[in-house]
C-alpha cells in the first residue's frame, strides 16, 4: 500500500509539473527582399520552420491563421499553405500590381489587397472564395509608392496607409474616402489599440507613432533613436504581445550601412518603449518587415 502511495504522488507531481511547464511562444516572420519566411521559438531564436521564396517575391505581409495555415502576399499574388509546404489555394495579382497585403480577419475571413491602378481590396473565405471587391483609385502613379499592409476598422473600412502621401485613408467598401489622416514618413501599416487610437508604424520617417486617426492627434511617438538599443530604420509590421507590448519590425533595406549599426532586426517594447526582447542576427534571418503570432 505505501508503495502504491508513494508511485501515485510521484505521478501527481509529474502531472503537475508538466501542466505548469511554460509553452514557449512561436513567431511568423517574413520579409521583403527575404528568400524564405520563418517560425522560430521565442527564447531559442531557432529557425523551427521555413518556407523559400523565389527571388522578387516581395513578401511584406504573413500571417498564421487560426487553422494552422500559412497566408502570405508574395507580389505577384496570395497563397494560402500548409505546414507541408502544400498549396491550398492561390490568388493571383494582375501583371502591373503587386498584392502588398494579406491579413486574417476578426470574423476569420482573409483580406487581400493589391496596388495599382485602380488598387484593389478584396476579402477572402478560408477557401479562398472572393467575398468582396473594392476598388480605389490612390492618385499616386507609381503602384509600389502606394501601400502595403492594409487594415479593416470596427466601422468596417479599410484603412490604407500611402507611402507617397504619408496619410492613412479610410476607404468605405464602396470605394469612398471616409477620413484622411496625414503624418510622416511612409506609413506602412496600423494597429488598433484598446483606448480607441492606432500605432502607425512610419516606414522611412524612422518613426512608430500612437495616433487617433478621427482627429490626428499623436498621443505618443518614438523617433530614430528614443528607444534605447533600437535605432529605428524603416519601421514596418508591427503586432501586439501577450503582455500589453508591441513588436516592432525594423526593416533595413534602405540603408546599406544598416548593418553596421547593431541594431535589432525585431523587437519587443513595453508600454514604457523599454525592450523586452530583440532579434539582432543578420547571418541567420534577412530583413524583416511582417511578423505574426502561432497560436
Amino acid at each position: 500500500m505505501r508503495r502504491l502511495f508513494t508511485y501515485l504522488c510521484s505521478a501527481l507531481l509529474l502531472v503537475t509539473a508538466t501542466s505548469c511547464e511554460k509553452k514557449t511562444e512561436k513567431l511568423l516572420l517574413g520579409g521583403s527582399g527575404w528568400n524564405k519566411i520563418v517560425i522560430i521559438d521565442k527564447n531559442t531564436k531557432q529557425v523551427e520552420w521555413e518556407h523559400p521564396l523565389e527571388k522578387g517575391w516581395e513578401c511584406n505581409s504573413a500571417v498564421a491563421t487560426p487553422d494552422g495555415n500559412i497566408l502570405f502576399a508574395y507580389a505577384r499574388g496570395a497563397k494560402l499553405i500548409d505546414r507541408n509546404h502544400q498549396e491550398i489555394w492561390n490568388i493571383a495579382a494582375p501583371d502591373t500590381c503587386e498584392m502588398q497585403t494579406a491579413r486574417v480577419l476578426s470574423d476569420g475571413n482573409y483580406l487581400l489587397g493589391w496596388v495599382g491602378h485602380p488598387a484593389v481590396i478584396m476579402e477572402v473565405s478560408p477557401k479562398g472564395d472572393i467575398l468582396s471587391r473594392t476598388e480605389y483609385e490612390t492618385g499616386i502613379e507609381h503602384p509600389h509608392a502606394q501601400f502595403r499592409q492594409l487594415n479593416k476598422n470596427e466601422r468596417g473600412n479599410y484603412l490604407m496607409p500611402l507611402f507617397a502621401t504619408s496619410q492613412v485613408r479610410e476607404i468605405s467598401p464602396a470605394g469612398e474616402v471616409v477620413k484622411i489622416t496625414t503624418l510622416e514618413g511612409t506609413p506602412f501599416t496600423t494597429l488598433a489599440l484598446a483606448n480607441g487610437n492606432y500605432w502607425v508604424a512610419c516606414g522611412d520617417g524612422h518613426s512608430l507613432m500612437e495616433v487617433n486617426l478621427d482627429n490626428g492627434q499623436v498621443a505618443r511617438r518614438f523617433g530614430e533613436n528614443d528607444i534605447k538599443g533600437a535605432r529605428l530604420f524603416f519601421v514596418a509590421g508591427l503586432l501586439p504581445a501577450k503582455d500589453g507590448g508591441l513588436y516592432v519590425c525594423n526593416w533595413q533595406g534602405h540603408d546599406k550601412n544598416a548593418v553596421e549599426a547593431n541594431s535589432p532586426q525585431v523587437f519587443e517594447i513595453n508600454e514604457k518603449g523599454e525592450i523586452l526582447w530583440s532579434l539582432n542576427d543578420n547571418e541567420k534571418f534577412g530583413m524583416i518587415s511582417t511578423i505574426s503570432a502561432i497560436e
